[in-house]
């Protein structure tokens, strides 16, 4: 867009399946001083148990709650068994979602995304010369950043995903557009209620409500913001370095028209990339 190149292309690549355990590693993504000892898994238990606490305090049951978290997870099992790429092409009934092992409360193993192999990349030319290599070019209409505290204990309020606001308002902002112009979510479904947690800080739903979109079929293919529509991290997988660019190859073909039977109606796509315990936030919007 700057008019410094012509073409510019983005590869993301990572070795998580086939390696030793990924938790350490991915652990440095925390504050090595003040969050020494924690995982990404039990900094995001906490989250997801100070979340459930907050809503059964104002009449939510647990089992409501654990339903309408059980559908983010079963929504994106069903887009990955359709799709040849994805890592989990395993059903998940919505039962099993519900009952699935304890990791840390309660957090549980379906709401988590796995360890795997992969890469993907991305190739971006100036628009004017787009329509040359496709007979349907897809724009990207907005990018932006923002960050948080580093430390999760640190933050005004752990249960608003501040840097996940102020990146998606900027992104809205730059494509022109509000929430309700967009058609389908690719959201950083590392952990399901980072994916709640998203919904709500994006304008989609009201803070501590983000869960009910599952409950509702909000997030379905066919519903009002389908997400995950190739099967997001918890299916397709989550090799961190490609995560991004996986997300992005995925949105480009829905717009397309080439998403087989994964197709979803739609010309306007957001997705977020969320690093860390959504310390850093990079927010993406794309238009037919």
């Amino acid at each position: 867009a700057s008019g410094a190149s012509d073409f510019a292309l983005a590869v993301g690549v990572e070795k998580m399946g086939s390696t030793e355990d990924a938790t350490p590693i991915l652990a440095r993504g925390l504050n090595q001083e003040e969050e020494k000892g924690e995982t990404m898994v039990t900094i995001v238990s906490r989250l997801m148990d100070l979340y459930f606490k907050n809503a059964m305090r104002s009449g939510v049951s647990e089992e409501a709650m654990r339903e309408g978290f059980a559908h983010f997870a079963v929504n994106s099992h069903q887009n990955g068994m359709r799709n040849p790429d994805a890592f989990l092409k395993k059903e998940l009934s919505l039962e099993s979602a519900m009952n699935a092992r304890v990791i840390q409360g309660p957090l549980r193993l379906s709401d988590c995304s796995p360890v795997c192999d992969g890469s993907a990349a991305v190739l971006l030319c100036a628009s004017g010369m787009a329509g040359s290599f496709s007979d349907h070019p897809v724009q990207l209409s907005a990018s932006s950043c923002a960050t948080d505290r580093f430390t999760v204990g640190r933050r005004r309020d752990p249960l608003v995903l501040s840097a996940s606001f102020h990146s998606v308002e900027k992104a809205y902002r730059q494509a022109g557009i509000t929430p309700r112009d967009i058609d389908f979510f690719e959201v950083h479904d590392a952990f399901s209620i980072m994916a709640v947690l998203s919904l709500e800080a994006c304008g989609f739903a009201e803070r501590g409500k983000g869960w009910r979109a599952g409950t509702e079929g909000t997030i379905y293919p066919g519903g009002k913001l389908p997400l995950s529509t190739f099967g997001g991290l918890k299916s397709r997988g989550h090799p961190v370095g490609a995560t991004a660019l996986y997300q992005a190859c995925e949105i480009v073909r829905q717009l397309r028209g080439q998403a087989g039977p994964n197709q979803v109606e739609g010309k306007t796509a957001l997705m977020q990339s969320i690093g860390g315990a959504g310390t850093t936030i990079l927010t993406h919007i794309f238009q037919r």
